[in-house]
């Protein structure tokens, strides 16, 4: 039995990439985010020198796990609708989902990549 999601009030800040609110029911959810964060301590930055090809992190494959035993699933949905008063999500991060309602399918992904660049202290005989 598919369900109706009634929300009265929902509130947020802020949504990160690749991030899905879902309020419904959803047949597949795939989100997928690829950052690549860098600091400098002199923000002087050239075209084209991070690429995410560039960066093992962004190139492998992930292995998705066999599931070998069987799993078994029984649902029991006393009412017809789903009924939500409030929610208050303050922020919701790269390839997440806020989902209200029912999903046969969902695939997340993010990968990071963080970069710090500092520049060397002078020893004091250099001064």
């Amino acid at each position: 039995m598919k369900r109706t999601s009634h929300v009265q009030c929902y509130s947020s800040i802020s949504f990160d990439t690749s991030s899905v609110l879902q309020i419904g029911d959803s047949q597949e959810l795939d989100t997928r985010s690829y950052v690549l964060a860098v600091q400098r301590e002199q923000a002087i930055f050239y075209e084209n020198e991070f690429l995410f090809q560039d960066y093992f992190v962004f190139c492998e494959p992930i292995e998705i796990p066999i599931i070998t035993e069987p799993i078994e699933i029984q649902t029991f949905h006393e009412n017809a609708g789903i009924y939500v008063n409030k929610v208050r999500v303050d922020f919701a991060a790269a390839s997440s989902v806020i989902h209200i309602g029912s999903n046969d399918s969902i695939s997340l992904e993010t990968r990071v990549k963080n970069i710090r660049h500092v520049m060397k202290e002078k020893n004091k005989d250099q001064q």
